[in-house]
């Protein structure tokens, strides 16, 4: 019997007693239908499981720690450019189940999205539970870390000292197979519109290798994917 599992964003200690969040405790009890003493695992993002029960006031008690991790051994910053709505939340829901510990929204040259203040601020919530749930699904109790949409230039400048860098080019003149293996990644993937030359100039200029990924042009949403998924195969967890 798989054991549902449930993230809740606050401290968790064995012995406790507390409430669930309300939209947590319709999901066990009115789409799972659970019923009280149903086991369930909670974990609050930070490392290791929580063995639970459910309570019949809707509450949960947290009976023991268990100190499991599903971490690849592989770090991976994905750095992507804005793409609308559903593409976004799909490449941010299957990079997490993929592994990536870090993801980067950036705005380029070609982004059709342009978040001000207060969008940024709806966005960032509903980006974060997306995560929270890819995490429930797959396993995971350490969420990615999400960063807030910054410009392209600005986090092609910072620093990235012992991690190999790459930026997805359909005339990038190397495959994956042909890089030595890193000790952690960093992975750069345009907008639907893709990167302009400039800004793959740019990347270059910043270490970062032009990878191509086969002879087809990828949509955004399936090249960061495909890429994880070839990344994870070679030096991570996909044996």
């Amino acid at each position: 019997m798989r054991i549902p599992r449930v993230f809740l964003d606050l401290p968790l200690a064995v012995g406790q007693r507390l409430p669930l969040p309300k939209e947590a405790r319709q999901h066990l009890e009115r789409v799972l239908r659970l019923k009280p003493g149903h086991p369930v695992i909670a974990f609050n993002g930070q490392g290791g499981q929580f063995a639970a029960e459910l309570l019949g006031d809707g509450g949960l008690s947290v009976l023991a720690f268990e100190a499991i991790e599903h971490e690849s051994p592989l770090p991976v910053r994905v750095i992507q450019g804005l793409s609308k709505g559903e593409r976004m939340d799909l490449t941010l829901q299957k990079a997490t189940e993929l592994g990536a510990t870090r993801i980067s929204p950036v705005t380029t040259e070609r982004s059709v999205v342009r978040l001000d203040e207060e969008r940024q601020d709806r966005r960032m919530q509903r980006w974060m539970g997306i995560l929270q749930s890819a995490c429930e699904q797959c396993g995971r109790n350490r969420l990615p870390q999400l960063d807030e949409p910054s410009r392209l230039g600005a986090v092609l400048a910072a620093p990235s000292e012992g991690t190999a860098r790459i930026v997805l080019a359909p005339e990038g003149a190397a495959s994956l197979a042909e890089l030595d293996r890193p000790a952690a990644l960093e992975v750069l993937i345009g907008p639907e519109g893709g990167l302009s030359e400039a800004e793959i100039a740019q990347a270059i200029q910043s270490g970062f290798t032009p990878v191509r990924l086969g002879p087809r042009i990828l949509r955004t949403e399936t090249a960061g994917l495909a890429l994880l998924a070839a990344a994870q195969t070679l030096w991570g967890d996909f044996v």
